[in-house]
């Protein structure tokens, strides 16, 4: 009869095979065998479980010990790809025989202010992100939720009176992460919808990529119809994705599935009219792609959360009235607009048009959503910075001066560009509009302004002084360097063409999403 732990050892032995066994830790079949395995010793004597227990301080039990170690770090890499996770502290006794309901781990603050200190199974371990900038609340909040859950699934490993242990064995380990940071009412529900989605990205109908949503309702009733009845309905999961034409039923953008709190599929829905009639017409608090607005409106209230697969592919999450997660390049990132829309607005500070530092943000988050590359600055002293940053045929202030004096409509190609300015030319950002704004900001090139909301120039190539390239001697891409250089002029904002904004300060990168 295979006793209790061998079966660890045998998988652990396969894992240590290979770097590349660890990272397909996620894959279906491993979890069903996992469960299976799991089973198999649940449900041993009793004497055996006590003989047993004679082992787990020895060889076997710091093997797996090791082993969810690896796990951790892994899992914190993979929302963290910058992050530092160090052993401060030796390993101590650990107390195996305590309730199953008591976890392993505490978290410390660091006294660097930069990360957090995590004492789990008896080691000490310090955690930073990677970024030159003290942890976010959010993000203190998700190392925390990160820790519980591999801790939470250790301790089904180990105890087989732990609640649910089996369920979380049977979903990946970072859609369980997303579902406890959320506190989503039934985690298993949203594990199962991202999964559904998941499954549906790698899927394709008339030979065209799909994209699709789910609303999942926190409330007992649909609010828009609280007296629909829902007899005979199919679970939401990965297993519709295998009708033909399931795919084709709603968008993701316009229209979304309706999941009622048992995880079952209720209807389908337009967006827009939901969200109105759940929450009213009252604008967002924080700044969201203009795509999904609607979607962030929906979630303001009621404990909803939305799920949505893109035309590009990638996986967003909304829920409390704000887009909170987005899965794209194999990994999930926590975005936390909100708190980060907050560090931007102080960067930029007051100015003589109170809507400056919101309008470049909206106008930022859109082009990170079209996947159009750009870069907003923000000067703090014109006068001193200007000179510095853009040369005379970019400036649009500056009158044009033609090369010569007899044919004046034919300039050089250092000059025909100032051309263009005339189109924006003794205009503010107050008086532009959102969508001309985004236009100027997607040709190569920056757009900056002043304090004030003054249009200085836009796609200017801009000068890199000799120190910041020494700076950014280990960066790549013109854009970052340009970024870098600007930033100690005043608040940049970046938009990648991959899809990642990242906000600029004083010559280092201040967050990023």
């Amino acid at each position: 009869m295979l006793r209790p732990f061998d079966w660890i050892d045998a998988l652990i032995g396969e894992l240590e095979q290979g770097p590349a066994r660890v990272v397909s830790r996620t894959e279906p079949r491993r979890m069903e065998a996992e469960v299976v395995l799991d089973r198999q010793y649940e449900h041993q004597p009793d004497r055996e479980l006590e003989a047993a227990r004679g082992d787990r301080l020895g060889e076997p039990i710091s093997r797996i010990v090791g082993f969810y170690q690896m796990l951790l770090r892994r899992t914190l890499e993979h929302f963290f790809p910058g992050a530092q996770l160090e052993v401060v502290g030796d390993r101590s006794l650990i107390d195996w025989a305590a309730s199953p309901d008591e976890s392993y781990y505490r978290l410390h603050d660091d006294p660097g202010g930069l990360g957090v200190e995590i004492e789990w199974l008896g080691t000490r371990l310090a955690f930073q992100s990677g970024s030159p900038m003290p942890l976010l609340p959010s993000e203190r909040r998700m190392v925390e939720v990160i820790v519980e859950a591999i801790d939470l699934r250790l301790r089904g490993l180990i105890n087989a009176d732990v609640t649910n242990r089996l369920d979380r064995f049977s979903f990946t380990p970072e859609d369980l992460i997303i579902a406890d940071y959320l506190g989503a009412i039934r985690p298993y529900r949203v594990a199962a919808a991202l999964e559904a989605l998941r499954i549906a990205a790698l899927s394709t109908y008339e030979n065209r990529r799909v994209s699709m949503g789910a609303m999942l309702l926190g409330t007992d009733d649909d609010p828009a119809a609280p007296r629909r009845e829902n007899p005979g309905a199919p679970n939401f999961n990965a297993r519709l994705t295998a009708i033909k034409g399931f795919h084709r039923l709603c968008d993701g953008v316009r229209t979304v599935f309706l999941v009622d709190r048992q995880g079952d599929l209720l209807r389908l829905i337009d967006v827009a009219r939901w969200a109105e009639a759940v929450g009213g017409d009252e604008p967002l608090s924080h700044p969201c792609p203009v795509l999904y607005r609607d979607h962030a409106r929906a979630t303001r209230s009621g404990g909803h959360v939305c799920l949505v697969l893109t035309p590009l592919q990638e996986i967003k999450v909304f829920a409390n009235g704000t887009l909170a997660f987005n899965f794209s390049d194999a990994r999930w990132r926590l975005l936390d607009i909100p708190s980060k829309f907050a560090v931007w607005c102080e960067a930029v500070g007051t100015s003589g048009w109170p809507g400056l530092a919101e309008a470049l943000f909206q106008a930022a988050l859109n082009l990170m959503e079209s996947r159009h590359g750009a870069l907003f600055v923000v000067l703090r002293d014109p006068e001193a910075s200007v000179p510095q940053l853009l040369t005379l045929p970019d400036q649009i202030e500056r009158e044009i001066v033609a090369d010569d004096p007899e044919d004046p409509d034919n300039l050089s190609p250092k000059h025909a560009k100032r051309s263009l300015h005339h189109v924006v030319r003794g205009l503010t950002l107050a008086e532009i509009e959102p969508s001309v704004l985004e236009a100027i900001a997607s040709l190569d090139g920056a757009v900056v302004t002043d304090l004030d909301g003054r249009l200085l120039t836009f796609a200017a190539i801009l000068r890199i002084a000799p120190e910041t390239l020494e700076l950014g001697r280990a960066v790549q891409g013109a854009r970052t360097l340009a970024a870098l250089a600007a930033s100690l002029h005043g608040p940049v904002l970046k938009v990648s063409e991959d899809g990642y904004l990242t906000m600029f300060l004083k010559g280092r990168r201040v967050w990023e999403l």
